[in-house]
């Protein structure tokens, strides 16, 4: 197929249907999603050039929206029940980029209380089964596979951050399911779909993922939520509306460290869906951009609610993980038993951040100095004290 041919805007059609023969489903639920699907492909037209391998790219990625919103639409379906769980005091680890919430979060995924999202079931979303069955899922086997490829953007950027089929991952796909979320689709680099999603309500996209986990979580409904997401800093109001109770857990670790390593993985992820076309100095200066709003956002929000959220200080957990993870523990009312205190220090133990080799990054190869992000974090880095 050369996907140059024509216009973006001349695959909505072409999608859905490959997006059925690919899942063996039919219903896309509620078609409102398709003013976001409209604009993201507009914008793709015209803000990005016409090259066969990023419309290649862009194309696969919209299609595995489009499935993982038709296994969500048979889950409902076939288990209405679960849209009435109630989520309770979910636990959200959000902050910076590279702050250490993956770690910390695949940390607090080893107590059997909480439940998370596993990565293979966000793509194809459905009641959790037994984790013992899991290997009789063909979608679970088809996600390890496509992990194990020798040149995916998982492959290349693992040093950075490890995807791992079985284990708790970000649940941003399940907001992407609405076509309303900028920083998952544009990263900056479609100007022309930021600013249509600047102007939509996230109400109906949290709504949504939140019946996601519902139907997730439909074998386990007394289990805590335990959920990761650094991107919810810039729309913790929206979160709190759909979840009023959160608990949330905010990372702090130096700017000057964490935008120049994730300007890197970033970097990593747009190479592999868009060649070349994304330069590299073009990325420090919409991050930081969007950090800064990010961090912004969250501090208006901390201070009507600041019961609610909880700090911890990069520094800090990494010279003493287990101490840090009992004070979020006491500070939230939460029970740590002497088994799973066993189990987190084994964990600790065989899960360093460099397993599979170290990320190594230049600092000022993303079109912003040391001194420029100094700057931008200014207040930030002198409240945490970073120096």
């Amino acid at each position: 197929m050369n996907m140059t041919a024509r216009k973006f805007v001349g695959y909505e059609d072409e999608l859905h249907d490959a997006a059925r023969r690919g899942a063996g489903l039919e219903d896309f639920g509620d078609p409102a999603y398709r003013d976001g699907l409209r604009a993201l492909l507009s914008a793709y037209d015209t803000d990005l050039p016409p090259t066969e391998s990023i419309r290649r790219a862009a194309y696969r990625f919209i299609l595995s929206i489009l499935i993982a919103r038709l296994y969500t639409q048979k889950g409902w379906a076939e288990y209405p029940d679960v849209l009435k769980i109630p989520i309770q005091r979910p636990l959200m680890i959000t902050g910076l980029p590279r702050t250490g919430t993956t770690a910390l979060h695949k940390l607090l995924s080893v107590d059997s209380q909480f439940q998370g999202v596993e990565f293979w079931l966000i793509g194809t979303p459905m009641i959790r089964p037994p984790r013992d069955t899991w290997e009789a899922h063909h979608e679970y086997r088809a996600c390890i596979a496509k992990l194990g490829g020798a040149d995916t953007i998982a492959s290349r950027s693992r040093k950075a951050h490890d995807f791992v089929a079985g284990e708790v991952e970000d649940c941003d796909g399940f907001l992407a399911q609405s076509f309303v979320m900028d920083y998952v689709f544009s990263r900056g680099l479609l100007p022309t779909y930021s600013r249509w999603c600047s102007r939509q309500s996230l109400q109906e996209p949290y709504r949504r993922y939140a019946n996601v986990l519902r139907l997730i979580g439909g074998r386990d409904p007394h289990k805590t939520w335990l959920l990761k997401s650094p991107p919810r800093m810039a729309e913790m109001d929206a979160l709190l509306e759909v979840f009023p109770d959160a608990c949330i857990i905010q990372t702090h670790r130096d700017p000057l460290l964490t935008i120049p390593s994730h300007c890197n993985l970033l970097n990593m992820w747009w190479q592999g869906v868009y060649g070349e076309v994304a330069p590299p100095d073009i990325i420090g200066p919409l991050e930081c951009a969007f950090w800064r709003k990010a961090l912004d956002r969250i501090q208006s929000v901390r201070r009507k609610f600041p019961l609610q959220f909880f700090d911890i200080d990069h520094r800090r957990f990494l010279a003493d993980p287990m101490n840090t993870i009992r004070s979020v523990y006491e500070y939230f009312g939460l029970s740590l038993s002497p088994d799973v205190e066993r189990q987190m220090h084994a964990w600790i133990a065989v899960s360093p951040t460099s397993k599979h080799g170290s990320h190594q990054y230049r600092l000022d190869s993303w079109g912003v100095t040391q001194a420029q992000i100094a700057e931008t974090f200014a207040e930030y880095r002198a409240q945490h004290q970073f120096r």
